[in-house]
């Protein structure tokens, strides 16, 4: 027995009304990037703030040589996650939910936290919060590609939680920090590898972008091809 098809719309007529479902899911990526902005704009407008009001930057030694490398740390660490969030979030049509709001906010939250201790005399507060970053780094998006991952056409997003992946740069660098934290607060290391340590975050976020947008490109790549294929059958 045949199906009855479906009737065109005429040309000229109005489309069928949304449902209150599909105006929230069709909002949701510009409200969870406005959020992420908003958010990311305090960070930087914060680090500046601190920068001119507390902070040595000259002339140039081994404190303001590392606080100038903490205060890019930070700077380039709200941009990593800026790229992130907003590159995922404008893929994703869902329902918003607690969680939704509390994984955008606790990134930018905890690199309010470590600007607090940018350029102090002790060091290792900072690693420390750098270490407890990374950890949220690695939970925020995996849970973000996990929801991503239930909606229909979006499989390809998992390249981005792959091993090989962008993830890789919080995993190494999380315990890393945390030692170097540890060490830090109990007098084992030189001002000189403690200024080396402050200036490995930054090239590490830069890598960590790069990671992104190659498994990024290579996901939207099959999402593109299974669309096709679904067209085609």
């Amino acid at each position: 027995m045949d199906t009855p098809e479906k009737p065109e719309r005429e040309p000229g007529t109005a489309p069928p009304p949304q449902t209150l479902t599909e105006r929230v899911k069709e909002q949701f990526p510009n409200l969870f990037i406005t959020l992420v902005s908003v958010l990311i704009g305090l960070v930087f407008q914060d680090l500046v703030t601190e920068a001119r009001a507390r902070m040595h930057l000259w002339p140039l030694n081994m404190d303001s040589l590392r606080t100038w490398s903490q205060l890019f740390a930070n700077g380039t660490s709200a941009m990593t996650v800026w790229i992130v969030y907003a590159h995922i979030g404008v893929s994703r049509k869902h329902i918003p939910t607690l969680g939704d709001s509390l994984f955008a906010i606790l990134p930018p939250v905890l690199i309010l936290a470590a600007t607090s201790f940018v350029g102090q005399q002790e060091v290792w507060p900072w690693f420390y919060v750098a270490s407890v970053y990374l950890v949220s780094t690695i939970v925020v998006v995996r849970w973000n590609v996990q929801l991503a991952l239930a909606e229909q056409g979006l499989a390809g997003l998992a390249l981005l939680v792959r091993p090989k992946g962008m993830l890789l740069v919080p995993m190494m660098g999380a315990p890393f920090f945390a030692a170097v934290g540890w060490a830090s607060q109990h007098r084992m290391l030189s001002p000189a590898f403690e200024l080396l340590c402050a200036v490995i975050p930054t090239p590490a976020a830069l890598w960590c972008v790069h990671l992104f947008f190659r498994d990024w490109h290579r996901a939207i790549g099959a999402v593109e091809s299974d669309t096709q294929k679904e067209s085609l059958s």
